[in-house]
């Protein structure tokens, strides 16, 4: 029944097939034939009509000037020519109708899909007689394979022989032709199966042999897509990289495995060179990457180091070849437009605009540059591939400076070698003599150098990589159109491997040696700038100079780490910034900001965000290890802000004086933290402490407002900001709610007025209140509800202090009396007058509004508290006080806000001479500030 199906389907695609070739034959021939009579100079009347211009196209090309230009070459289009006619107006042309989809669908279904489902049947079809033979026994095992073969070769010749016809040539002509591919595809897909049915099945074929016959028909279709097509290519390409999957000989050997590949890969790379398929090569990438994972997974053994590197050695190298060869463009690669805050990074870190070649080579140099730092790792750092990993360095250098489009690979190869010396696991380096054993002997046997031969042998080897990269980029930046990556290539690898060297052999401290080298790197690296700097015209020599110059700076820094320890590191790592603003400005090298701005922001994680600081012992360290960072980065953020190209005001600047005013506050906050705890370790629990956190912010915040060189730029107007709104945060939470001593027992002080209390409520508040007066905010909004925490806190401080004077120093419990009561009304009432007169004579209209209020909520107590709870004198002076109080304040409206009675103007007098009283407000000088 499937097989009369399967007839039933091949009938009807082929009648398609036939139907399609006949109509594809008939346009054909009538292309021929106009084709001769337009040769002929007889062309239809039909198509003459059609050619004639119309009455519109007519008069355009009347009105247009009669000389028209000739073409020109490129060499002649350079010579300056007369200036072009004025452009006149020409109107759209119509566009053709659009092709309905249904006919669109139909034309890509009857010209495509079933053609390849057609091939992929008839593969089927193959299949399925095989299965069908081998269920009825009709032939034998050698048989079927045999007449397997025989299809499937037929098929290919078919499809070539068919490719080859007049008939499909002129329809490829027209459109994509897909009746050869798949046949050949089926051919190939029915040999294949043979093969390997023959071998798993039937035990036809040796593992040789098999391999060998399905490694041939992988190279045949190769070979055959350069006349058929990149999909018998990429079917090529998979059937080669899945044969040694299938072919298993019990013996794995790694000679003849990537010897295999290394074939298939030059072959599918040489496809790509050819006909320009780019996407064949990624497949080709895939599966060359994937064998050499596979292999270092499982069937790995000793001796394989050789035969895998030479492999990746040389698969690198075809990967280069189109980047190298096939592409014509010998342009730079353009770097993205940078926004924001990649403005500050250097060119040469942005991402570019590179060639799909260049990017397959990138990607591929990537790819295979971490398979070799595996291999490394797999073999333990041996000799061998070591020696890999130095002719893979060597090749990138040496292809980066061939074609410097893809130059970067340089870079890549450096980052492989780091990555694969990372992982060296080396013996501990005693500071002393080592421990003996019980029979006397030294636990670690040291070279006369007093390292360990293992420890002798890597720094070897880290020290021939710097001097490789440190050479080789030298010498390749000159006469090189990638100046800047060559410099930074051969000034921060090494410094990076002396680094990585420093940190896994965790020397002892008492070892100078590190540093003389760090600090003669250095020197070596100031002077590489000698020579470049008499060339500085040529392109790209000034970000080589930053380059070296940042080298120099970082060796020095380094230099630092290997001799000082805690707060004196962030200090010499912090005053790089200033050397850098320095040289950027000396040597007019702005490319010097990127580094400057790296340098900072390394600092700025160490100092800010770095809790182990909090261990850092003594308490001087926080003067220095915060003070000098931030005088670093103020003098620095200078130099780099007068720049004179005009330019010098830019995100790095911002970013370095932010890190400045940062480090002063965490400064400030630390030293208090440490004087009141004793420990930095310890939380801020006290109220005098926070009160001292407070004021130092406000004291802090005023500062950078009345300063007239800083109140302007944007991180002193946003920095004092955050730090007004912290410490209001801080006070409204802290202060009034958490640490209140009315609840916390608190010791506030024996002193009146001058006490902790008016350390942590007055002293807070009338330091807002300055602020408010130098720096009102904008919004109106805002300026009338900003005064109100600190009269709160000038309100709380009143109170408690009050309550100190008839409780003591701790505020807590529940006893009261009357003259307790009595002094919160007489106090606030004198606190509301006082507001309401600075609010009449300042002209502060919330402020007289906020002592109105506080007026009557004075009143309110009196009435419905105080005539209740207070007996005696008390309650007679409560009263007596609240209405001379009110008579005096009703007093000062009429004296001072109202204006005379109206009536008849009296005469004109002579104007009397000026008194003080002249100066005081009137009602429309209310709600402004006047000072």
């Amino acid at each position: 029944m499937e097989f009369v199906v399967l007839l039933l389907i091949f009938g009807f695609i082929t009648r398609r097939l036939d139907r399609r070739l006949k109509i594809q034959e008939a346009e054909i021939a009538l292309l021929r034939g106009r084709l001769d009579k337009a040769l002929a100079g007889a062309l239809p009347s039909q198509a003459v009509a059609e050619a004639a211009p119309t009455e519109a196209e007519v008069a355009e090309a009347e009105a247009l000037p009669e000389e028209v230009g000739e073409p020109v070459f490129l060499a002649e289009a350079e010579e300056p020519a007369p200036p072009p006619p004025p452009p006149t107006t020409v109107q759209p042309a119509t566009p053709a109708p659009a092709r309905p989809g249904w006919r669109e669908l139909e034309d890509s279904l009857a010209s495509r899909w079933l053609i390849w489902l057609g091939g992929g049947t008839m593969a089927l079809a193959a299949a399925f007689f095989i299965k069908l033979s081998v269920d009825h026994g009709w032939l034998g095992p050698s048989v079927r394979v045999a007449l397997g073969l025989l299809s499937g070769l037929g098929l290919m010749v078919g499809g070539e022989w068919l490719r080859r016809r007049p008939m499909q040539r002129a329809v490829a002509a027209l459109r994509p032709d897909y009746v050869p591919p798949a046949l050949t595809a089926a051919g190939l897909f029915t040999a294949f199966i043979s093969v390997y049915g023959g071998y798993a099945l039937f035990g036809l074929f040796a593992p040789l042999i098999a391999f060998a016959l399905l490694a041939g028909l992988s190279l045949a279709a190769i070979g055959l897509s350069l006349l058929q097509g990149p999909f018998i290519a990429a079917l090529g390409l998979l059937a080669g990289y899945v044969s040694p999957l299938l072919v298993s000989t019990g013996n794995p050997d790694a000679w003849n495995l990537f010897a295999y590949l290394l074939a298939l890969n030059g072959s599918g790379m040489a496809v790509v060179l050819y006909r320009g398929w780019r996407w064949l090569g990624w497949g080709a990438l895939a599966g060359a990457a994937l064998w050499p994972l596979l292999w270092m997974i499982d069937p790995w053994r000793s001796g394989d180091a050789l035969p895998t590197g030479l492999y990746l050695l040389l698969t690198s190298a075809l990967f280069l070849v189109p980047a190298v060869r096939g592409v014509l463009d010998q342009t730079l690669p353009e770097p993205v437009p940078a926004t924001g805050w990649r403005t500050a990074l250097p060119d040469w870190v942005r991402r570019k605009r590179r060639h799909p070649a260049d990017r397959l080579a990138m990607t591929a140099t990537m790819v295979f540059g971490v398979l070799v730092a595996a291999m490394t790792w797999r073999d333990s750092h041996g000799s061998v591939s070591q020696i890999v990993l130095g002719l893979f360095a060597l090749l990138a250098l040496v292809g980066g400076r061939r074609t410097e489009r893809i130059a970067g690979v340089a870079w890549i190869a450096a980052l492989t070698v780091l990555l694969s010396l990372a992982p060296w696991n080396l013996p501990y380096v005693p500071a002393s003599p080592p421990p003996l054993n019980a029979d006397g002997q030294p636990l670690i046997v040291a070279d006369p150098a007093g390292y360990p031969a293992a420890v002798g042998r890597f720094l070897w080897v880290a020290g021939g990589f710097a001097a490789l990269f440190g050479i080789g980029g030298f010498i390749a930046l000159w006469d090189a159109r990638r100046a800047a990556l060559w410099a930074s290539l051969s000034a921060l690898v090494p410094l990076a491997l002396l680094t990585l060297a420093y940190a896994l052999v965790e020397p002892p401290e008492t070892a100078i040696g590190w540093p003389a080298a760090a600090l003669g790197l250095a020197a070596l690296l100031v002077g590489a700038t000698t020579p470049l700097g008499r060339h500085r015209h040529r392109p790209g020599a000034s970000l080589g100079l930053a380059a070296f110059a940042a080298g120099a700076t970082g060796a020095i820094a380094l230099g630092a780490t290997m001799v000082l320890q805690e707060a004196w590191l962030t200090v010499a790592l912090a005053m790089q910034v200033p050397v850098l603003a320095w040289l950027e400005r000396q040597l007019n090298l702005r490319e010097l900001r990127g580094v400057a701005l790296l340098v900072a922001a390394a600092v700025l994680v160490r100092l800010a965000v770095n809790p182990s600081v909090l261990d850092y012992e003594g308490y001087g360290w926080i003067a220095y290890g915060y003070g000098l960072p931030a005088l670093g980065f103020l003098m620095a953020a200078r130099w780099m802000r007068s720049a004179p190209d005009g330019r010098g005001d830019d995100l790095v600047v911002m970013v370095l004086e932010a890190g400045a005013l940062i480090f002063t506050t965490l400064m400030l906050s630390l030293g208090v933290h440490r004087w009141m705890a004793g420990s930095l370790e310890a939380a801020p629990s006290s109220l005098a402490e926070v009160a001292l956190h407070i004021l130092s912010w406000l004291g802090l915040a005023l500062l950078l407002a009345v300063d007239r060189r800083w109140n302007a730029r944007p991180v002193a107007v946003w920095g004092r900001r955050f730090l007004v709104l912290m410490a209001a945060a801080t006070a409204l939470v802290l202060h009034l709610v958490v640490l209140n001593p009315l609840w916390t027992f608190e010791w506030v002080g024996t002193w009146p007025v001058v006490n902790r209390l008016l350390l942590a409520y007055g002293a807070p508040a009338l330091l807002g209140l300055l602020y408010l007066w130098y720096d009102p905010p904008r919004s109106r909004v805002l300026r009338s509800a900003a005064p109100v925490l600190p009269l709160l806190l000038i309100a709380a401080n009143l109170a408690l202090e009050i309550r100190r004077t008839f409780q003591g120093p701790v505020l807590s419990g529940y006893r009261m009396s009357d003259a307790e009561w009595y002094s919160y009304s007489a106090g606030f009432l004198l606190f509301a007058v006082a507001m309401l007169v600075v609010g009449i004579r300042f002209g502060w209209g919330w402020m007289r509004h906020a002592g109105l209020v506080l007026v009557l909520a004075v009143v309110a107590k009196v009435f419905l508290s105080d005539m209740s709870d207070l007996e005696g004198m008390y309650r007679v002076a409560s009263f007596l006080g609240l209405g001379l109080s009110l008579v005096g304040t009703g007093w000062l409206y009429q004296r001072l806000l109202r204006p005379p009675a109206g009536g008849t103007p009296p005469e004109p007098k002579p104007e009397p001479p000026h008194s003080p009283a002249d100066d005081l407000p009137t009602d429309d000088l209310l709600n402004q500030r006047t000072h």
